[in-house]
Formats: structure tokens, C-alpha cells, sequence
């Protein structure tokens, strides 16, 4: 199983909430990879100064550890609303609330999702 020294090195650390006991080792050969954002991941990475096209490897390793991120915040957020039965956003936004670049980046999704919503009614 991909393991991480320290929780405490990770910059979301304050937020962890340990993994349930169905916790998928992604080290394990018989796991598919759904390779979710393979055509994404590379361009970030050479924008963010990478070579281009990045090694396979680093693509996988980087995408490995943004699922492991999401589901962990999909996690958060689903035991913070475990009274209501249902997720929404304001325990997403909650989770992020630390967070105040990663929490304006959410609003301004939110925002710009409510104008498109209004400019399709127009039409």
C-alpha cells in the first residue's frame, strides 16, 4: 500500500480523517487504472515546468496522488453531512474552509456555474 511517511508533511493534513477499513491498495497489480486524467496531468505538468510529454510514471504517480486527495475530501465532506444523508457543497466548502485560496477558487466555480445557468435560461 502507498503510504506517506508523515500526515503531518502534507499540506492538507489538518484536514485528515483516516481512510476507512476498505482503503484500495493502489499498489496491488490485480487494481485497474482508470487513468481519469491522463490527458490533463501532462499538460499541467509542463506548464508547471515539466518536459514534454512528462515520463509515464510521474503522470501515474501524480494522478495516483489526486485521487487519493479527492477521495479523501469526498470522505470529509460525506462524514461531516452523515446526520442530513446527502453531501452539498457547503461541506465541501467546510472541508476548505483552512484553506482560503482552495476555498475562493470554489466560490468563483460556483459563481461562474450560477451565470451560465442564467445566460442558458435567456435562451
Amino acid at each position: 500500500m502507498l503510504r506517506v511517511a508523515s500526515i503531518r508533511q502534507l499540506p492538507y493534513a489538518h484536514l485528515y480523517i483516516p481512510p476507512m477499513d476498505s482503503h484500495v491498495d493502489v499498489t496491488n497489480k490485480h487494481f485497474p487504472r482508470h487513468r481519469l486524467f491522463s490527458r490533463e496531468l501532462p499538460m499541467l505538468m509542463y506548464g508547471f515546468g515539466d518536459s514534454m510529454p512528462p515520463l509515464a510514471e510521474s503522470v501515474d504517480v501524480l494522478e495516483d496522488i489526486l485521487i487519493d486527495y479527492i477521495n479523501d475530501m469526498c470522505l470529509q465532506a460525506a462524514a461531516i453531512s452523515a446526520k442530513r444523508g446527502r453531501v452539498a457543497v457547503e461541506d465541501f466548502k467546510f472541508v476548505l474552509r483552512k484553506d482560503p485560496k482552495k476555498l475562493a477558487r470554489v466560490e468563483e466555480l460556483i459563481a461562474r456555474n450560477k451565470e451560465i445557468e442564467n445566460a442558458r435560461a435567456l435562451f
